[in-house]
């Protein structure tokens, strides 16, 4: 024997006792064969062969294997193609107790069939075409039109031994199926598997009876090829062969046609498929097109559902035009229940498990992909589809492959039930297929005479812009793998062919290839990660999915170029041609001297400092950084020389500042605490950060000369081998959030070795020099924007809470609570008032203050980036520029939704523009107002769209809050989560919790609610 395999299947004593197979799909073809042996089995292209024919061809094949070497149990590789000499080289193999892997010589790659031939582990390989493979020795299948006269009945007698020894568990066949990671998997099925889904007797069960033709037309090595081919000669009827040149002829002359809906959509409902009396579809869902152009009195059409790991089908039902699409009756003994993520409880909707005795016995050489898709519940194995459905009173329906719903724009959305349908209820569009590709919607049609501008424009009016495809073409028609499903590889190589021809199409006018527009267009492909070629001038930037860290990115890259534009005028003007003509050319514009070392403390900073000055323990922030190290190098010796590598980088850490001159100075060195510690468990590794983080709390509020304490301070606590934790208290002055996540990304590429992959720091001090500049510059226009801003101030009234009957010991607490708000639903409804979802939180807390201040004008800090100043630097310098921003709102009652939302984000569009020079503020408030004039009594920080990539990280926070109540509003996984802090000594705990639940009542009103419901009606949800 040469090379051939013996499989991980032979017989140990315990698997002797297995279960024997009682009856086979050979056992049942036989029957026929004996009771009707001139009946047709099976005819192709003019040529037929009857059962008694197949029965003998079948017998020449098995001995012939035998010759070579094979033995019962082996995996025996078959290249073939759609012929005769196919079916009797299947049925050949299983007489001799092997299993076939079916290799498709028409359609699939020499790298395929070399990857699938290895996978088997046989040097050996029957087939039944002329070809050669090198390192593999080949068994051409004798014609069918050789005699077999020699064969003995001794040699027929011992083939029918090996049945008698046949296990329930032994293989019929492999399929290798490429599923969604294009990597062959050979998925092994058994023989009680298939037998089982053969003998099945229902009405609407797929099965071929003896006088009825039905359709063969998939590629061999696609399981509903063997599923046709035993449900037709395992009940005598005939298989009608096909290629695809001539498939309409052999189709039409079927009783039964089983086919992919891409497959029946290739064929027009003529009166010459009026002999056809059913029609079976799967592979793919099925849209009520089909099921109403095939439907007729004589013809009725089904719904097949299965994967190949559990047997080609599971379920079948007849479809009813205008009626549900719903997966139907279950073969017998076959389950499917619908699990949650965790695979741990049965829900209305989730993913298809099936249990019986349908299910494959794994994957070939692939036992963690085996263990991970087919799993124990209750006792019980199971398989875990891919496949979402949804189960109501009409039963099962089919949603979505999980792998079809994708994130278009922020939005989760379903190819299949959204997208694909949209496209299909235009009217002329035949097929439709979308698919994700480099973040764009992609999208084809046909037949190529749909107009895509008009196409464009139905869905525009019709659908959520997160439907709207990004780009659609229309073609003649759709290629179809060998399976007979769609091929999206091939549409998606076709995409950029198409957008180059549209673009040699795409008339230029003078102002779209202006330099100002070509720098937008250009920054459009950027922020957005899209070709430039396929971003055109009316591009919209909301549309696009902009939001508040786009748009600081969009600034940067425009300073970068010369051109000026505020953060607000991006928003309002939107397209990228408005854009483009209302930037305005820096060329000319003398910069700022940047050769001195001393560069002057900017307005934000200096307030820092000062404010430490009379209050030492403010303005400091804690991190506390928690990782595993059990499988990463990390330690506290490379994690001290990454950040010293940081700090040589970024000035702002060698800088001491200096309070009486207002000037800030860069030295040599960095001036840093470090110190290790070493503990035995997590338990400790927590114990010994906090302690620290106490005994510095305490020193930072006892300390007499505050500006002392500045330098930063690391403590790092490790567990060796398991886990490491890293603690850093620094002040405001030197970092904020943006920066910590810049020093975060760049402490990652450094503690992976690829620190020179970093590009050059920019510079701080360049930053605070422009800032310095530019205060001097617009120093007028910045006084009367304040003037004007604050002249709703004496309107403006402190929160009114309850005291605390009993004044708490602690210097803050805490006050936490999940918002029942979908992410996706806050990202709707903004994109849907064309604001932010920063926007929709601020508004949810200016009603809550209106409420408890009894004003209509109402008054908090928030946080913003600090990162739209006119400086090309600065959204990566690290530094301290996050400013706070003080929003004033008033509240109109009589005003809607949308109209409240639109105004606010109006608001804080135009003071986030001098967010920067926020000190001023302050000062016109001290003299218009006197020094005891209000303050903010509330800060909102919502933590959304700052670039801080937490994956490696587990991060904790703490820092004093700058007013009396904050309010910090997270993301939590798919919904949100709001922690207030408060003065426990001024506000009831009672007080606090009751204005925490009007927030949410508030937001998710806001939220929920119509574009034209008045404010005044918003009412309160009883919290329970």
């Amino acid at each position: 024997m040469v090379g051939a395999v013996t499989t991980d299947l032979r017989r140990t004593d315990n698997e002797n006792r297995e279960p024997l197979l009682k009856t086979s799909v050979l056992d049942l073809f036989d029957q026929h064969a004996k009771l009707s042996p001139t009946s047709i089995a099976a005819e192709f292209q003019g040529h037929t062969v009857t059962y008694d024919q197949l029965y003998n061809a079948s017998i020449r094949v098995a001995l012939e294997l035998r010759k070579r070497g094979f033995r019962p149990r082996d995996r025996i590789p078959l290249i073939t193609k759609m012929s005769l000499e196919m079916v009797a080289s299947v049925l050949g193999i299983l007489r001799l107790g092997a299993s076939y892997c079916p290799i498709d010589f028409n359609a699939w790659s020499l790298e395929r069939v070399v990857a699938t031939l290895e996978a088997v582990g046989s040097r050996l390989v029957l087939s039944t075409v002329e070809t050669t493979i090198s390192g593999y020795e080949l068994v051409r299948m004798p014609e069918l039109s050789r005699h077999v006269d020699s064969i003995t009945d001794e040699e027929i007698e011992g083939l029918k031994v090996i049945r008698h020894d046949m296990r329930q568990s032994d293989l019929i066949y492999i399929i290798f199926t490429s599923g969604t990671t294009g990597k062959p998997k050979g998925v092994m099925v058994p023989h009680s598997s298939a037998v089982h889904l053969v003998q099945q007797s229902f009405s609407g069960a797929m099965r071929g009876s003896p006088g009825e033709k039905v359709l063969l037309f998939f590629s061999v090595a696609f399981d509903g090829c063997a599923g046709v081919i035993f449900s037709t000669i395992c009940h005598g009827g005939t298989l009608a062969m096909a290629q695809p040149s001539d498939v309409i002829n052999t189709a039409s002359s079927c009783s039964t046609l089983i086919l992919t809906p891409s497959m029946l959509a290739s064929l027009e409902a003529t009166p010459e498929f009026d002999r056809v009396h059913s029609i079976y579809m799967g592979g793919e869902a099925p849209n009520e097109a089909l099921v109403r152009l095939w439907t007729s009195p004589t013809r009725k059409v089904y719904n097949c559902y299965g994967p190949t790991e559990c047997t080609t089908a599971v379920s079948t039902v007849e479809m009813i035009p205008g009626g549900p699409i719903v997966l139907g009756r279950l073969i017998s003994e076959v389950e499917i229940v619908l699990l949650d993520e965790d695979l741990e409880h049965e829900v209305q909707q989730g993913e298809i498990c099936i249990r019986g005795p349908c299910l494959a016995v794994g994957y070939l050489n692939m036992e963690d992909l085996t263990q991970k898709k087919f799993f124990f519940r209750d006792g019980i194995r199971h398989y875990r589809t891919g496949d979402l459905a949804r189960r109501d009173e009409d039963g099962l329906h089919f949603v979505a492959r999980v792998d079809r719903i994708v994130k278009n724009r922020g939005f989760l959305i379903n190819l299949e039930a959204e997208v694909e349908p949209a496209l299909r209820s235009f009217s002329g569009v035949q097929k439709a297929a979308a698919f994700l590709l480099q973040k764009q919607l992609v999208a084809f049609v046909t037949p190529s005479e749909v107009s895509v501008e008009m196409l464009r424009e139905h869905l525009s009016q019709k659908f959520d812009v997160f439907i709207v495809p990004d780009l659609i073409f229309a073609i003649n028609d759709f290629t179809l793998t060998p399976n007979g499903k769609v091929d999206t590889r091939a549409l998606q190589a076709m995409v950029k062919d198409q957008v180059d021809d549209r673009l040699r199409s795409y008339p230029r006018t003078q102002n779209d290839v202006s330099a100002a527009l070509d720098v937008v267009l250009q920054a459009f492909a950027v922020i957005f990660d899209r070709p430039v070629s396929q971003i055109p001038s009316t591009a919209s930037f909301r549309s696009l999915g902009g939001h508040s860290l786009t748009a600081v990115k969009l600034q940067s890259h425009l300073r970068r170029e010369n051109l000026s534009l505020a953060l607000s005028k991006i928003f309002e003007l939107d397209t990228a041609a408005a854009i483009a003509r209302a930037a305005v050319s820096t060329n000319g514009i003398a910069s700022a001297d940047v050769s001195s070392s001393a560069t002057p403390l900017t307005p934000h900073q200096f307030q820092l400092l000062e404010e430490t000055n009379a209050d030492p323990s403010s303005n400091y922030v804690f991190y506390c950084l928690t990782r595993n190290t059990a499988h990463s190098p990390i330690n506290a010796e490379n994690l001290r020389k990454a950040w010293e590598i940081i700090f040589t980088r970024h000035a702002i850490y060698r800088t001491k500042f200096d309070m009486d001159t207002r000037v800030q100075t860069i030295h040599d060195a960095a001036d840093i605490n470090w110190r290790e510690f070493i503990t035995l468990d997590y338990e400790n590794m927590e114990a010994v950060s906090r302690r620290e983080r106490e005994v510095l709390w305490t020193t930072l509020r006892s300390q007499r000369c505050p500006i002392s304490i500045l330098k930063p301070h690391f403590w790092i606590v490790e567990v060796p081998g398991e886990a490491v934790q890293m603690n850093w208290l620094v002040h405001h002055s030197y970092t904020d959030a943006w920066s910590f996540g810049i020093l975060l990304k760049e402490l990652e590429l450094i503690i992976n070795g690829n620190a020179v992959t970093l590009p050059p720091a920019s510079s701080y001090d360049m930053v605070a020099q422009h800032l310095n500049g530019e205060a001097k510059r617009q120093a007028t226009t910045i006084t009367d924007f304040w003037s004007t801003y604050a002249e709703p101030w004496a309107q403006l009234r402190p929160i009114q809470l309850l005291e605390p009957e009993e004044p708490s010991d602690l210097p803050w607490n805490r006050w936490e609570s999940d918002i029942p708000l979908k992410v996706d639903n806050l990202i709707m409804s903004a994109r849907q008032h064309a604001v932010s979802p920063a926007t929709v939180v601020y508004t949810a807390w200016a009603l809550v203050l209106a409420d408890y201040t009894q004003s209509n004008t109402v008054g908090m800090k928030i946080s913003v980036s600090g990162r739209n100043i006119d400086h090309p630097a600065v959204e990566s310098v690290v530094g301290s520029l996050n400013g706070r921003c003080p929003l004033l709102f008033q509240t109109r009652k009589d005003s809607t939704i949308g109209e409240t939302l639109r105004s606010l984000q109006s608001t804080l569009l135009r003071v986030n523009d001098y967010q920067w020079t926020y000190p001023q503020l302050r000062s016109h408030v001290g003299r218009a107002f006197g020094n005891q004039a209000y303050w903010f009594d509330s800060q909102v920080l919502v933590l959304l769209d700052m670039p801080v990539d937490t994956r490696n990280w587990r991060i904790f926070e703490e820092q004093k809050p700058t007013a009396p109540i904050e309010l910090n509003f997270i993301q939590k996984e798919d919904i949100f989560n709001m922690r207030m802090r408060y003065d426990g000594t001024h506000y009831a705990q009672s007080s606090i919790d009751g204005m925490g639940k009007r927030f949410i009542d508030k937001l998710i009103q806001l939220v929920g609610s119509p574009l034209d419901r008045r404010i005044g009606d918003l009412g309160h949800i009883t919290q329970n």
